[in-house]
């Protein structure tokens, strides 16, 4: 093994004491000492202190002043409300998604931000004809369409600019001014509105499913021939965002966006 394979080495088995020591401190009912965190963790007290000190610099642990001993720390919290909300909230959402496209007779699908931007992870088509071709695993043009607009206007800014930059030839701070009133628009309103992204005449709604940091999980999208502003479906979506949703704010649902913000 070359110097480089054993630094490699070396610090992935360093991460996997950290992880261990955090698993301890999270499997206690509360605080608990070195001593203790040492023996469970199987590390000697000096070593095990050192991952804990970097662990509490980090904010995944704390330490009481009074006792020394070591709790979880607000980093941990939010990691794990993150992970409950991505998981526990995109399943519950995804499972209710078929009701929404009934209750709409509108084609209705899931989407979350990967790699390659705002991808299908759930589509349920109505009762209508129809030729689009949408499904699980599509993703979808984050300038161009209502669900792109909604991770624009509630999404995490660097993620986004990253795909938007493989998206488009132009400039990204051209690319994000030419859509910026339409963002704010959708912040105002809730929702976006799209017309002819998939297919002529095709109108599409999105709303966002929000995190308790206010940040964007997933995006609800009701595709179908004739959807107005102020139509039924709006409401029928903003009501479904809002009952999956961490945060019970931001949407005004007596705001009509603009027919055509993404066109």
């Amino acid at each position: 093994m070359d110097k480089a394979e054993s630094e490699t080495a070396s610090g992935v088995k360093s991460v996997s004491q950290a992880i261990n020591i955090l698993n301890v401190v999270a499997q206690m009912d509360g605080p608990v000492s070195l001593k203790e965190i040492a023996a469970r963790a199987g590390v000697a007290p000096s070593k095990g202190h050192r991952y804990l000190q970097s662990l509490c610099a980090c904010g995944f642990l704390n330490q009481t002043a009074k006792s020394g001993a070591y709790d979880l720390g607000m980093e941990t919290l939010r990691l794990g409300l993150a992970a409950i909300n991505r998981v526990d909230i995109v399943n519950r959402a995804g499972e209710a998604l078929p009701a929404l496209t009934e209750q709409t007779n509108a084609d209705g699908f899931l989407t979350v931000w990967a790699d390659s931007g705002p991808t299908i992870v759930r589509f349920e088509r109505s009762k209508q004809p129809t030729m689009a071709m949408l499904g699980a695993g599509v993703s979808i043009p984050v300038l161009s369409s209502a669900t792109g607009l909604v991770f624009l206007a509630f999404g995490n800014s660097d993620r986004i600019a990253e795909v938007v930059r493989k998206q488009t030839e132009k400039n990204f701070d051209t690319a994000m001014k030419e859509v910026s009133s339409n963002v704010e628009k959708v912040r105002k309103a809730g929702y976006a509105y799209s017309v002819g992204l998939i297919m002529a005449g095709r109108q599409c709604i999105s709303a966002p499913i929000m995190s308790y940091d206010d940040k964007v999980i997933a995006a609800v999208s009701l595709e179908q021939s004739i959807i107005e502003p102020d139509c039924p479906e709006v409401k029928a979506m903003l009501d479904f965002c809002k009952r999956y949703s961490v945060r019970k704010r931001g949407y005004a649902e007596e705001t009509l966006i603009e027919k055509r913000i993404a066109v």
